[in-house]
């Protein structure tokens, strides 16, 4: 068996309920670390698809042994700036930033959740897509043809998932929310949402699951899953950890299970990031349906060992600060730590809380040392066995 069979094999073992040889390890370094790291202008290098590739190059070597591809070739900056999309904006230093913005007014939610779809494409996208605005005609059109522009320019050149011999079994189909996190992150804004759910909760629920059947519909329209690869739906969820338990339970959380049991029902994997701190809210993440790939930011894992009872895959918990402030012992140190902890589950992928974004915020030498350290010790004793 190749090192990419092996690695393949980790990740069928986890959702087939059984504990693979070793847990995977993951280490992620996206395009903004791999510009700053090297030194180049992000205000124009990041538009480059060949100097894209070699960074990606670059990048990987760093940090080989990650069982993923820590870093992949591609960007889609050229298109965020082409169709001007007030979602991601340039700052004046070349990098991109998601801005706080509101896009529909809280009077208009009735409107929105009566037919999503037609409000989507007739009120929201002109608001947010500048192209939209400035060709109403062929606006759609032109965002369509720059995405394909993009994907054909980052195509076509050797791939280094195979190169590095990194696990390929893994499929990213669509970035996907919590409907709560869309209707905050997208709709409303971060700093009205939980005004909102004072002022119209029966606005803020109806929004909701409209929002729950456009992401479920989203995902009926793509391509089956393929078979033999682990096609995956994947959430961020950012709202949970800044929101009353009981207010999380009334208007979070249902429509986050009703996603990813539509989800599910298409035959789609689901791996969902539960950013920041979720320990007040881990008996609800224990109920998602079916099994899901749940990555843990912040959370304690003790709480989530003896919490999460279910199927689940659990993964990250690891404090990426110690990367960037510690000693190479220090990084040690605290992965045998955490370890010890979530090892026994047989059901652990292991990486880091966050990705780096600039240079600074990870010395190499201490995550090549922590990658090397996992490789001979993250391994699990009662491999191939059941862990549900």
């Amino acid at each position: 068996m190749s090192l990419q069979q092996e690695r393949n094999q980790l990740y069928w073992d986890l959702w087939a309920g059984k504990i693979p040889a070793r847990a995977p390890i993951e280490f992620g370094a996206g395009h903004d670390y791999a510009l700053d790291y090297f030194d180049y202008d992000p205000r124009y290098d990041r538009y480059n698809p060949d100097l894209t590739w070699e960074l990606a190059d670059k990048v990987n070597e760093m940090y080989k042994g990650s069982d993923t591809l820590p870093m992949a070739p591609t960007s889609p900056s050229a298109a965020y700036r082409y169709i001007k999309q007030a979602f991601m904006v340039p700052q004046s230093n070349g990098f991109f930033q998601h801005p706080n913005i509101v896009a529909v007014e809280l009077d208009e939610l009735p409107e929105f959740s009566k037919d999503i779809f037609k409000y989507y494409v007739d009120v929201i996208q002109p608001r947010v897509y500048g192209i939209l605005q400035d060709d109403p005609v062929y606006g759609q059109l032109k965002i369509q043809i720059a995405r394909q522009v993009i994907n054909q320019e980052f195509a076509g050149k050797p791939n280094l998932t195979d190169k590095y011999e990194c696990a390929n079994v893994n499929e990213g189909r669509l970035t996907m929310w919590a409907p709560f996190d869309f209707v905050a992150d997208y709709i409303r804004s971060f700093s009205t949402i939980l005004v909102d759910l004072r002022r119209k909760p029966q606005y803020i629920i109806d929004a909701c699951e409209a929002s729950s059947e456009f992401m479920i519909e989203q995902a009926r329209m793509q391509p089956a899953p393929n078979p033999n690869r682990i096609s995956q739906m994947s959430m961020p969820l950012h709202m949970a950890p800044y929101m009353k338990p009981s207010d999380a339970e009334k208007f979070y959380f249902p429509t986050y299970y009703k996603t990813i049991k539509g989800f599910q029902d298409l035959g789609f994997y689901v791996s969902t990031h539960a950013e920041q701190d979720f320990t007040p809210h881990i008996e609800s993440m224990n109920e998602v349906p079916g099994k899901c790939r749940i990555k843990f930011e912040h959370a304690d894992p003790k709480k989530v060992v003896a919490g999460m009872t279910g199927p689940h895959i659990i993964e990250k918990m690891y404090h990426f600060a110690v990367l960037r402030t510690g000693t190479v012992q220090d990084c040690i140190d605290q992965a045998k730590e955490l370890l010890d902890i979530v090892m026994p589950t047989g059901k652990y992928i292991f990486s880091p809380s966050k990705s780096p974004l600039r240079k600074n915020d990870t010395k190499v030498e201490n995550a090549q040392a922590l990658i090397q350290y996992l490789i001979e010790n993250a391994k699990y004793e009662r491999a191939g066995e059941s862990y549900e």
